[in-house]
């Protein structure tokens, strides 16, 4: 069976497999895990290759060992019986997660213990939520170093991870997800889903502008002098947002010129506005205003820095 047709399937009970039961019983491609596995190492590849990204780590050995999971082969439970007892479907769906990033996968004495104190799950995890998790993974963490200074309040906040990899599951089981069983076309979409706080959730575009966006996020800022008064910024989002309505743009506008942060703070970013093209976040470093925008269906970044005189805003 091809990962590309099982991203729907939910992890059954899975049983251990040595590689050479598993080229005599499943032959070329391998099981499920294991195609899992190689799609994660592909997928590294295509990220470094996308964001210019030399390895700094030597590629991974082969698998030692790798699970069947029930459904995917006939032989499933002659398998099983082999070596009982089988693994539930947390169980299973754990390891296969190890085999898939784990730089060094734990020796087989040490699989069963490990699985058994995995807690059970109220509903098993499909093979593309398995596959969604580890590849927005991976494009987090290739993007850390692109997210300057929203890299405290954006890339390195584990909470818009979750979201990331809903995104992705989500395409993975639409109409065209099989096609994303490929390691490139997964790294952009994985791209695209982890940053989904700079576009706010919109359709994934072509291939040049997700990394046009990336790219962008690296860009030195344009220096606007000292900081407009609310009128003007208020005219400035509405120009770079135009999803948003005026009461919208007017709160916006008041928050960033008055420097209203709430409990945040404002030295690692606040958020203005997250919607599907339609994005602002502001940062307040000593004297400084900084406004970054991602707008429009086109998602156009910009990134302003302003003198936060003391009639322009609280000192």
């Amino acid at each position: 069976m091809k990962l590309a047709d099982a991203l729907a399937m939910p992890l059954g009970r899975a049983a251990f497999l040595t590689p050479d039961a598993e080229a005599q019983l499943v032959g070329p491609g391998g099981a499920l895990a294991s195609q899992l596995a190689a799609l994660s190492d592909g997928v590294g590849e295509a990220l470094r290759t996308l964001l210019e990204q030399r390895a700094d780590l030597p590629p991974r050995p082969a698998l030692p060992w790798t699970l069947l999971t029930e459904g995917e082969h006939p032989g499933w439970s002659l398998l099983a019986l082999s070596d009982p007892p089988a693994l539930p479907p947390a169980a299973g769906a754990w390891l296969a997660a190890h085999l898939a990033g784990a730089r060094l996968v734990m020796p087989a004495s040490q699989r069963r213990r490990a699985a058994g104190q995995v807690p059970q799950m109220a509903q098993a995890p499909t093979w593309a939520e398995l596959l969604a998790e580890r590849s927005a993974a991976q494009a987090a963490q290739a993007l850390l170093g692109h997210w300057g200074v929203l890299s405290a309040c954006v890339g390195l906040s584990g909470r818009h991870r979750p979201h990331a990899a809903a995104l992705l599951q989500a395409e993975l089981l639409g109409e065209h997800g099989a096609a994303l069983t490929r390691p490139e076309p997964l790294a952009v979409a994985a791209l695209w889903a982890v940053l989904w706080p700079l576009h706010g959730g919109l359709p994934r575009p072509g291939q040049d502008q997700v990394l046009h966006l990336t790219a962008s996020l690296r860009s030195a800022p344009q220096r606007c002098g000292p900081l407009p008064t609310e009128g003007e910024l208020a005219d400035l989002l509405a120009a770079s947002l135009p999803g948003l309505d005026a009461a919208q743009i007017e709160t916006a506008a008041r928050a960033l010129h008055r420097g209203e942060a709430g409990n945040v703070d404002p030295g690692s970013g606040v958020c203005l506005s997250c919607q599907p093209g339609a994005v602002a976040y502001w940062l307040r470093r000593r004297r400084e205003v900084q406004l970054i925008t991602c707008g429009g269906p086109a998602a156009a970044m910009s990134n302003r820095v302003w003198t936060w005189a003391e009639e322009g805003g609280k000192g």
